[in-house]
């Protein structure tokens, strides 16, 4: 249920990563089936190469994660296959243009050479990379046929804002710059030319933090986010206040606060779209789950585990 869940919640469903059913070579592993699910097959060789992409040859797993792996694996496949049963019983249909508008989105995303080279490489031709994206939309349309239930009212995102409103409380934070470098000397030379003007620009040029190239800068972060030693300094320093020099396990440290923010909560008003959006996609689990287990209840599904 993992994988449709997915596709619920607005996943991408042309990214090239996540396809499923990659090219495929012409052996007898493609009329060898490992799951049947009604009157439709799921060939070795599609499940081989479903598992490659699952799991990378470079990564090592524990037996008993592949396993598990396997296991969730053939279970997204067969729902998969339900959900595109119930599809083609209804007669949904994909229009070329729902096509070409994924295909757009992609080239935009990797570039018309990489693009290429990937449906090249993945697939054997873009016909192919076509019906493979034909069958996620399909999908996509039975999931969408599936979950698509009543309004979210404003007094039902409110009831959820007044039982969580713990969750709608920032913390106080504070923004800081931070140059660090390797040794006290150096830090010691450089703390004595800072000033808040032009700490950024020292940064840039001295520090070997990653975030040099933004002139030190850390952005806003509450207790708990950055390591104690940083914490300990900038959270009692005022804004256009620059710390001494500070030695931790990284290196040597200084900063500037350039501001704080105090303790806050957000207002229900602010926070009221992704509240509606939050409660429509936990609704649209509920019932996709639902649905899900019932066309199991009442399908024909076939594993061969042996050849898992």
């Amino acid at each position: 249920m993992k994988y449709i869940a997915r596709m619920v919640r607005g996943l991408k469903l042309g990214a090239l990563a996540l396809m499923l059913v990659g090219c495929m070579a012409s052996t007898e592993n493609d009329v060898l089936y490992v799951v049947k699910v009604n009157d439709a097959v799921i060939t070795y060789t599609q499940y081989r190469d479903a598992l490659k992409r699952l799991i990378p040859s470079d990564r090592n797993y524990a037996p008993e994660e592949i396993t598990e792996l396997k296991k969730d694996l053939v279970n997204e496949l067969v729902e998969e296959e339900l959900v595109l049963y119930e599809a083609r019983r209804l007669q949904l249909k994909v229009s070329e243009a729902e096509v070409s508008a994924e295909e757009e989105v992609l080239r935009k995303d990797y570039g018309d050479e990489t693009f290429r080279e990937t449906i090249s490489e993945r697939y054997g031709s873009i016909d192919k990379w076509k019906e493979e994206i034909r069958r996620k939309l399909l999908i996509q349309k039975m999931v969408e046929r599936v979950t698509s239930g009543g309004r979210v009212t404003d007094e039902a995102a409110l009831k959820y804002y007044k039982e969580h409103i713990r969750d709608y409380y920032r913390p106080p934070e504070v923004r800081a710059r931070m140059i660090v470098v390797g040794s006290y000397n150096e830090a010691r030379k450089i703390r004595k030319r800072l000033t808040p003007a032009n700490f950024a620009v020292v940064a840039e040029e001295a520090s070997l933090g990653p975030e040099n190239k933004a002139g030190g800068d850390l952005g806003f972060f509450a207790r708990g986010e950055m390591p104690k030693e940083f914490e300990a300094v900038v959270f009692r320093l005022g804004p256009g206040e620059i710390s001494p020099v500070v030695k931790t396990d990284y290196g040597y440290h200084i900063f500037l606060v350039e501001g704080k923010r105090k303790a806050a909560k957000e207002d229900f008003a602010s926070v009221k779209k992704k509240i509606i959006e939050h409660i429509q996609a936990d609704e649209a689990d509920r019932v996709f789950s639902e649905w899900i287990r019932e066309q199991k209840k009442i399908s024909k599904i076939e594993i061969r585990r042996e050849l898992l």
